[in-house]
């Protein structure tokens, strides 16, 4: 119970902060003159009016079976610098009985700061795992709470000496997840999570560096390396947790955003073979800017127009 009155009070103490602070309207996925992509398996740091449509995994796991995982998400911005959002997924294995959907998933981010110039932004979020919510066999019945800290910084403000690694930027994570509620017979857990994304945008480097005369549609790919990993903090320190690289690429459009990427296992927990993962990626802040950008305090925020 106490776990849960913590919570509630962190959330409702970022609401009045964001209530209370005047701030300019910002956009989801830009800081001064860059623009972040949608990374998929690191969270990002902007709270959003976005969508991600459609994720699709498929890997072999390390007990040799097929995993693949179909799973979606929606966001929502209260202010410029709050948001929420949800998320699900659908496990399909090679044993029936043990597929189904994962835990529903749900989460609040605040913007702390931004450094237009600098490229820079640092954000505050709380992820809740709704224990129970899944299937029997998929969804664990412990709820996890996860505050994280969140990061961007692109390569902008570097001298034009190096002006071809401008279009480099950074975005990552780093996380407590805590197990609440009834965890008998299992004790309560907590794990470190982190993650690191490396990108490099051809639309900073043909726009704000030199444009080399990359034809429409490669001039608007990113490629990128994302890299998540956790390790336990009150369990068995000899058990690792996975450790995994996805490098890939990913096309952004005006309203949506394509990416596919190789899933690497870094270690034995990771998995078996190399997988593949995919996301389609709807910005519904460009798709429907007079509408689903609706705030109840700051009227309509509008589109990004990228």
């Amino acid at each position: 119970m106490r776990n849960y009155l913590i919570s509630a009070l962190l959330v409702c103490g970022v609401v009045c902060v964001s209530l209370w602070q005047a701030t300019t309207v910002w956009a989801h996925g830009v800081v001064g003159q860059r623009f972040f992509v949608e990374s998929v398996s690191v969270d990002d740091p902007f709270p959003s009016d976005e969508m991600d449509l459609l994720y699709y995994g498929i890997q072999r796991m390390p007990d040799g079976s097929l995993s693949q995982v179909y799973a979606g998400g929606i966001s929502k911005r209260l202010s410029p610098n709050l948001g929420i959002g949800f998320d699900w997924g659908y496990d399909v294995n090679q044993d029936p009985s043990s597929s189904g959907f994962e835990n529903f998933g749900t989460h609040i981010k605040y913007t702390m700061l931004r450094v237009p110039e600098h490229e820079f932004i640092a954000t505050a979020s709380i992820d809740y795992e709704i224990g129970k919510s899944g299937s029997k066999t998929i969804g664990d019945p412990k709820s996890t709470i996860t505050p994280t800290f969140l990061f961007g910084y692109g390569f902008g403000d570097l001298p034009d000496a190096l002006g071809f690694l401008k279009p480099f930027a950074i975005t990552g994570q780093l996380g407590i997840a805590n197990t609440v509620g009834d965890h008998m017979p299992d004790p309560a857990s907590t794990s470190l999570e982190y993650g690191l994304v490396v990108e490099y945008s051809l639309l900073y480097l043909q726009s704000f560096v030199k444009d080399i005369g990359i034809p429409w549609p490669l001039s608007r790919v990113v490629p990128m390396a994302e890299f998540t990993g956790e390790a336990n903090i009150n369990g068995d320190p000899l058990a690792h947790g996975a450790i995994t690289a996805y490098p890939g690429l990913t096309w952004a459009g005006r309203f949506y955003q394509m990416s596919v990427e190789a899933i690497v296992p870094m270690n034995q927990n990771a998995g078996h073979d190399v997988g593949v993962q995919g996301l389609i990626h709807l910005y519904l802040d460009d798709m429907f800017p007079n509408s689903y950008t609706w705030t109840p305090f700051y009227g309509v925020l509008g589109g990004t127009q990228k």
